[in-house]
């Protein structure tokens, strides 16, 4: 069978060509064809590898969840950068990097697009200090730092793709072990109204805390834990 891929900017220059048919097997997914193109153009490869890019299956977007989708003969599949003016950052930060306000409201208000946009959320998770009335002393985050980058630039992107209203997003997350108080999670979402940045905000936070190579192991003072998803606590053998 044969899909149609189209290319956008960046992803344009670099197979130097805006469209063209690919031969796939019958039954191959968008996992298949964007596998497919990663051989046929290694430069592009990198990106897709990394997670930035945005991929509209028949002018839908696409999760990373539905890369297993089977094409069909004939269907149409878009394949671009995210969105330009630095719109997406991912930073995996370590107790010696700072975040100072100031400066990141100002690289926000840089970016293409931000004459349109008037409104900003901005969220900081904290380390809590209790838990379901046990007392917390810490919490060590632990990472695979190659597949989270991924996985947030997916995220991302998956949310950029879906409301043109959104301008641009940060998300900095700390690694390593931290104090009750301690600020450990960043999101910041400039758009055009808050009916676009809210929803956008609470979608990425859901999705951090279950589709990402992040492990929490909490020390309480009823032992270690380690804290899955979204509150779930699993007995720990360390002492």
């Amino acid at each position: 069978m044969y899909v149609k891929v189209r290319y956008y900017a960046l992803f344009r220059e670099i197979t130097k060509c805006f469209e063209e048919d690919l031969l796939l097997d019958n039954s191959s997914s968008l996992d298949d064809l964007l596998n497919k193109i990663s051989l046929k153009y290694p430069k592009l490869g990198k990106y897709l590898e990394s997670g930035m890019f945005i991929v509209l299956h028949n002018q839908q977007a696409v999760s990373d969840k539905d890369l297993k989708t089977i094409l069909r003969d004939g269907d149409v599949v878009d394949l671009m950068p995210p969105p330009s003016g630095g719109s997406i950052e991912v930073r995996l930060l370590k107790d010696e990097d700072k975040v100072v306000l100031d400066d990141v409201m100002s690289e926000l208000k840089s970016v293409d697009g931000i004459e349109e946009a008037g409104a900003v959320v901005i969220y900081v998770g904290f380390v809590k200090g209790v838990v379901s009335g046990v007392k917390v002393y810490e919490l060590k985050y632990e990472v695979n730092e190659d597949y989270t980058l991924k996985a947030i630039n997916k995220i991302l992107s998956d949310v950029v793709a879906k409301n043109k209203n959104i301008k641009a997003v940060k998300v900095f997350h700390r690694v390593g072990t931290y104090r009750p108080g301690d600020d450990v999670l960043y999101v910041f979402i400039v758009g055009v109204s808050r009916h676009d940045v809210i929803p956008a905000l609470t979608e990425i936070i859901e999705r951090i805390k279950h589709e990402t190579g992040i492990w929490k192991l909490e020390r309480r003072d009823d032992g270690y834990f380690w804290v899955l998803g979204d509150g779930v606590r699993i007995k720990s053998e360390v002492q």
